[in-house]
């Protein structure tokens, strides 16, 4: 009975917030699919005019596919590994299979890699006193969400690779290591260079990002 009152607490968390608040996002009966991407468009391209070539609809996308990515971010910060975080990434996937939003998925991929990255990188960054430790820990948990995968019967190596990826990564998110490289990605899949912004918009593309990251923990 407690594995199934948990799995029901994963797909029904998981399918509010994605349904709520990233596909279909609603305040009372009006659907404001757009709005926050206007206010986004409409902040940075007051900070640097290049922003206003990314169309609405582009930016709007992009978004959602950010959105899923840092939701799954936040659940691994709050349920670290095992069990409910590799159950609610196989969910992720399945639900936006069964949406036929197969490309949210992929999309996530690039924003997944660089929190890999910027992982190893903080980790690298300790030292040697510290980095056995970290980097120790870090397998540890990774070998308990392949064992969890085993266990749940998920044969699916891209789903256990999501989460690996984003273990031990906290830190890094606290100590705000991610934002930058994030907001290149963002910028790069909107087909523009980050650092062909000038400053006040940079902060502004790292700043959105911050800000949906903690929409989905409070969400939690």
């Amino acid at each position: 009975m407690a594995l199934f009152r948990k799995s029901v607490d994963i797909e029904g968390k998981s399918t509010d917030f994605y349904e709520n608040y990233v596909l279909n996002p609603k305040v009372g009966d009006r659907n404001v699919g757009t709005a926050f991407s206007e206010v986004v468009k409409k902040q940075i391209s007051e900070a640097d005019s290049q922003f206003a070539d990314v169309s609405v609809k582009k930016l709007s996308e992009e978004i959602s596919v950010l959105r899923f990515e840092l939701f799954g971010l936040a659940w691994t910060h709050k349920y670290v590994s095992g069990d409910k975080v590799v159950s609610q990434s196989n969910f992720t996937k399945q639900f936006l299979k069964q949406e036929a939003r197969q490309d949210i998925w992929e999309g996530m991929t690039d924003y997944n890699n660089m929190e890999d990255s910027v992982t190893l990188h903080w980790l690298t960054s300790l030292g040697k006193a510290n980095l056995g430790f970290n980097y120790g820990m870090r397998e540890d948990l990774s070998k308990k969400n392949i064992e969890s995968a085993q266990k749940l019967g998920i044969k699916d190596d891209d789903v256990v690779a999501r989460v690996n990826h984003r273990l031990w990564s906290e830190n890094a998110w606290r100590q705000k290591l991610m934002l930058e490289p994030l907001a290149h990605v963002f910028c790069e899949r909107l087909g523009m260079n980050l650092q062909d912004l000038n400053a006040e918009a940079q902060f502004g593309v790292a700043a959105t990002i911050k800000g949906l990251y903690n929409g989905a923990r409070e969400f939690l």
